[in-house]
This record gives structure tokens, C-alpha cells and sequence, in this order.
């Protein structure tokens, strides 16, 4: 491979000497697709690189080479500048913010027509002032749709800054706007199967709670991101979620939530087969009552009210076998400012568990092993700039290229992806098979960056009408396991050129994640065609999860042939387990032919019946 290496490079020299920057340009490149080489290796090929591209009068190509290796090189970011006047606006914004400059990257940004991203810039310079003002500029966003999403976290970033900027008026006007843009949004993205777009909205509420300091906010953003975790079979997340639901609820002292989520909890947690966990959230509801009913009593509420939190805690507590503590809440009811009778029946049960000890039981909080980063990512800056970059993969590329979070390797290939997209974005479309291929071999180089924020350039090329393009945007599809991957795949499906179709029913196949079972089943239901069909079920089979195990049984049971067909191939070719127990579970009570297919599905399995 370094042999290879070296031999492009000299070939590349000698090119430049006789004055073909182009062939020297191409054998550098050819090498700098190797990207798995050692670091030094690597460079050695990018510095000659750089200078052939400048010569060449590319100075856009040479500044992102330059991008790569300025945050290792002393001199990597004086030779950037000496590139800044021979190229736009926007790269000299990102030239400088990697350089610490923001107020200058704000001017550049401003200048370019990206008012976002010139708004973050000034955000990070500390100029709320003049950040206000450009997000105030955006807020004419159009607010129907899936573009009252932008909308509202326009809204949302202007509430931030006016707060920075101790105007209460406007601060709480755009909250109240973003909140329902926002809410508009989300069920907008449910209703056309985007789940995973409605749970940004939801995140987005949850941080406008804690901001304004709003809880009502805090728990609809909760709930409902709990709510598409859960359908989305997200177990450890959505777990997750009640833990930090919960410790919000108790930060704010609104102790009935918290304890209501508590009993969600453990419920959750039972149905997950996790016990400990489950009688951790019953004890722990148990103790949230109680504490509502001492809320309840010190601030003067009828004392009715505080009966009801502790019975509360009474079920709660009996449920774990804890029925010394039982008597002792019994007993409190007891001595409470009570009805007489009401009283008197309380002492009498307190009096039937006294000398009866609690039960031992495992109870432990989610293991820490189990517990899942929940950061909330800041969509309200990542997302908007998404939608004013327009799907354009040089900006998405320059995104990962600049940020050193992203590993050498990730950052190498999305530096070559940007180089190729200049081919394809900076060039007129001639419609010549030489633009073709340069969108072809983008989304190829888009898709082994293998990060969610290749979708939107990868979208924008399927607009293309070239097959060629279609095509290659779908192969690189099926390797991007996001439940975003499925909106074009769907719409390639829905194509009217065969060749599209055929090339999204493997994009289909490939996809399987756990929470693609939703988009899965929803093709199975709604298309026509058995192959597309076929590849969605077979998919669904390499899910092992209840949700998928009893669809495939459903179509064992009630699919036309074809579909029946798919389903046995998908179950033999698994190697999952929850059809197998469902299977075995359901065997006596199935229909006499979907008897005789379990056998022969679990006998090919090697697994009696």
C-alpha cells in the first residue's frame, strides 16, 4: 500500500513539473483515498496536494486539504489564511472560527447570506445584542408543516438571546410561539411516520421548560420522548428518560409527577423483565407519596387530599411485600385530621400488621452498566443550520472536517467528500456523464462517513433525475442505520423507473435496527409490490424483538403466499429467539396449517416443536 503510495506521489511530481496540475492533482487524490494509512504517511501525501491544488487555482480544495492538517501543523493555519482572499465568504467564516475569531467568522458568515449560522457565531462571541437581531430576522420562517419545526426553533434560539439580553417581554413571546410551532411540528411528523423527527421537538420542549422555567414544558417533552422511545423498543433509553423525568419532577417539588412516573417505571421495568429495577421504582413511588402527603398537610390542603397520597403509598409498598411499612402508614392515617370512623378504621389495620416484618426483595436502581447518555444534543443550533445550508454536502462536510471531536479517519474521508462536491456543486450542470459520475461518486464518499448528517446532501441528490444518481444515493442508504434513512428510501420505492424500485427494496432489506420496525411494517401494509414486501418482512425477521415476532406471525397466519413465503425464509435464515418462544407459545392455539409451518420453521432451526 505505501509503495502505491509513493509511486502516486512521484507520479504527481513529475506531472506538476511539466505544468499538468490536473494529472498531479488526480494521482494525489487517488492516493489520498487510502485512508486508513498512519498519520504521517498521510500528510506526506496532503502537503504536496495542497500546493498542486493552489497552483492549479483551486483554492477552495486547497483550503480544506489545508483544514485537515492545520490543527497538527504550526504552520497549517498561517498558510490557511494566505488562502482566505481567493475564497468565499463562508469559508473564510469557518477559517476563522476554527481559529478562535468569532466575531470575524459572524461578519463572514452574515456576508455569505447564512444569517443562522452568523447568529451561533455571534452567540459564542458572547454578542447577544447582535445575535438577537439576526435570529429576529429569521423568525419570518414559513411556519406550516415540517417547516414549523424550523420555525419554532428559530423562536426558541430568539428567546434564549432575548433572555441574555433581559427583555422578559420577548423572551416569554417567543417561547410561547416556539412552544406551539413546535407542537404543530411534532404532530405533523407523526402523522406522516417521522416519530424520530417529533422526538427532537419534544427534546426541544424539555429545554424550553428547564430554560423559562416552565415544568408543564418539561413533563409534555418527557412524556412524549418516553412515548416514542418505548414504541420504538429504545428499552434502556426510554428508561433512562423516567430516571431524568423523574429527578426534574423532584428539582421542582412537583412531587404527584414524579411519583406517577415512578409507577410508569416500574411497570415499564416488570414488562422488561427487570425486576429489581421494577420494585426500586415501587419503593421509590411509595416514598414520593408519602412526601406528597406531607407536601399536601404543610401548605394547609384538606386533609382528604394527604389520606389519598398516603393510600397511594399503602398500594405501593403492599405491592413489594413491605408490610411493616404498611402498618406504619396506616397508622399515620390513623392520626390524621380525619372523620371519626375513618380513623378508627385505620388504627384497627394498622393493628393487623403489627409484629409482620417486610419482605426481603432485590431492589436496584438501573444498573450503571445500562444507563445511556442522555446530553440532549443542541438541535435548536444543529437543526437550523441543516435547513439554511440547503442539503449542501460541502457545508455538511465542513462540519465534520473542522470539528476535532470526529476521529482522523472520519474527518479524512469527509475531506475528500468536499473536495468532490465542489465538483458537483460549484460546476454549472451540464448534464454530462462526467456530472453523473461525480454525483455518484459523492454519495458513495457521503455514505462511509456513516453520520446522521450525510442525510440531508444524500436527500438532496436523489432529487436528481438520473438513475445512476437514484441508484447510488439508495446503495449508500442501506448502510446509514437511521429511521430518517427510510423517508427516501420510501420514496424510492414509490419511483416509477424499475431499476430505482429494485435498488430500495435492498436498501430495505438492509436496514434493520430495532427501531426501524415501525417504517418496516408500514411498507409490508401499504405497498404493492410482493418483492418490496418480501425484502421489508425478511428485514423484519432479523429484528428480534416481541413487536416483529408477533407481525411475522400475523403474516404466517393471514399474509397472501408470497408475503407467507418471505416470512418463512426471513425466520429460518435468523438467528433471533423471541419468534421461536412465541412460536412455541402459540403452537397449540394456531390454526392446524400455521402449525405445520412453525414445525417445519423451528425444525430447520434445529429446535424441536
Amino acid at each position: 500500500m505505501l509503495d502505491d503510495l509513493y509511486y502516486k506521489r512521484e507520479r504527481a511530481r513529475e506531472a506538476a513539473a511539466r505544468g499538468d496540475f490536473d494529472e498531479a492533482a488526480n494521482q494525489l487524490f487517488q492516493a489520498a483515498l487510502q485512508t486508513h494509512i498512519a498519520e504521517n504517511d498521510y500528510v506526506a501525501i496532503l502537503r504536496p496536494l495542497e500546493d498542486v491544488l493552489v497552483r492549479r487555482g483551486d483554492a477552495r480544495s486547497a483550503l480544506t486539504v489545508n483544514w485537515y492538517s492545520a490543527f497538527s501543523d504550526k504552520d497549517g493555519w498561517k498558510r490557511a489564511y494566505a488562502k482566505l482572499k481567493s475564497v468565499p465568504p463562508v469559508d473564510r467564516a469557518r477559517t476563522a472560527a476554527a481559529m478562535g475569531d468569532m466575531v470575524t467568522a459572524a461578519r463572514e458568515m452574515e456576508e455569505a447570506g447564512l444569517v443562522a449560522a452568523a447568529a451561533i457565531y455571534k452567540e459564542k462571541a458572547n454578542d447577544w445584542n447582535g445575535a438577537r437581531a439576526l435570529w429576529s430576522r429569521l423568525t419570518q420562517v414559513t411556519s406550516t408543516g415540517a417547516d414549523s419545526y424550523n420555525a419554532g426553533l428559530v423562536q426558541f434560539n430568539l428567546s434564549r438571546c432575548a433572555h441574555k439580553c433581559e427583555d422578559a417581554r420577548q423572551a416569554r413571546d417567543a417561547i410561547v410561539a416556539s412552544v406551539r410551532l413546535l407542537e404543530e411540528a411534532a404532530d405533523h411528523f407523526e402523522s406522516v411516520g417521522q416519530r424520530e423527527r417529533a422526538f427532537d421537538c419534544f427534546q426541544v420542549l424539555v429545554q424550553i421548560g428547564r430554560e423559562g422555567g416552565m415544568f408543564e414544558n418539561v413533563l409534555e417533552g418527557f412524556v412524549n420522548c418516553i412515548r416514542i422511545l418505548r414504541e420504538d423498543h429504545l428499552k434502556y433509553f426510554a428508561l433512562q428518560y423516567y430516571e431524568d423525568a423523574l429527578t426534574a419532577s423532584r428539582e421542582k417539588e412537583e412531587l404527584s409527577a414524579a411519583a406517577t412516573l415512578a409507577r410508569e417505571s416500574s411497570e415499564y421495568s416488570r414488562a422488561l423483565g427487570m425486576a429489581s429495577a421494577s420494585a426500586h421504582y415501587t419503593m421509590l413511588q411509595a416514598d414520593l407519596w408519602r412526601e406528597v402527603a406531607r407536601q399536601h398537610i404543610d401548605r394547609g390542603a384538606p386533609p382528604e387530599i394527604a389520606e389519598n397520597a398516603v393510600l397511594a403509598a399503602i398500594l405501593a409498598s403492599g405491592e413489594v411485600g413491605q408490610f411493616a411499612r404498611v402498618g406504619k402508614l396506616y397508622e399515620e392515617l390513623s392520626q390524621m385530621d380525619l372523620e371519626p370512623a375513618r380513623k378508627k378504621h385505620y388504627l384497627r389495620a394498622s393493628k393487623r400488621y403489627d409484629g409482620v416484618r417486610d419482605e426481603p426483595i432485590d431492589a436496584s436502581p438501573l444498573p450503571s452498566h445500562l444507563k445511556q447518555d442522555n446530553q440532549f444534543p443542541d438541535v435548536w443550533h444543529v437543526d437550523v443550520l441543516e435547513w439554511e445550508q440547503q442539503g449542501s454536502a460541502a457545508e455538511a462536510c465542513a462540519d465534520v472536517l473542522l470539528d476535532k471531536r470526529w476521529p482522523d479517519l472520519v474527518r479524512r474521508k469527509a475531506m475528500l467528500a468536499r473536495v468532490t462536491a465542489f465538483a458537483v456543486e460549484t460546476r454549472p450542470d451540464d448534464g454530462t456523464a462526467p456530472m453523473t459520475t461525480a454525483r455518484t461518486r459523492l454519495a458513495e464518499q457521503l455514505a462511509q462517513l456513516q453520520l446522521y448528517t450525510v442525510l440531508s446532501p444524500l436527500e438532496k441528490l436523489f432529487q436528481r433525475p438520473e438513475r445512476a444518481v437514484k441508484v447510488a444515493v439508495l446503495a449508500s442508504m442501506q448502510t446509514l442505520f437511521f429511521k430518517r434513512s427510510f423517508i427516501t428510501v420510501r420514496q424510492g420505492l414509490r419511483d416509477p423507473d424499475s431499476a430505482v424500485v429494485d435498488q430500495a427494496a435492498k436498501a430495505v432489506e438492509q436496514l434493520t435496527f430495532p427501531h426501524a420496525f415501525d417504517p418496516l411494517s408500514r411498507i409490508v401494509r401499504e405497498h404493492q409490490l410482493a418483492n418490496v414486501r418480501g425484502a421489508a418482512i425478511r428485514a423484519l425477521a432479523r429484528i428480534d424483538t416481541v413487536e416483529a415476532a408477533e407481525f411475522l406471525l400475523g403474516v404466517l397466519e393471514h399474509g397472501a403466499p408470497a408475503d407467507r413465503a418471505a416470512a418463512i425464509e426471513g425466520i429460518k435464515r435468523s438467528r433471533g429467539r423471541q419468534f421461536v418462544e412465541l412460536a412455541r407459545a402459540t403452537m397449540n392455539g394456531s390454526t392446524p396449517e400455521t402449525q405445520v409451518v412453525l414445525r417445519d420453521v423451528l425444525r430447520s432451526r434445529g429446535i424441536a416443536a
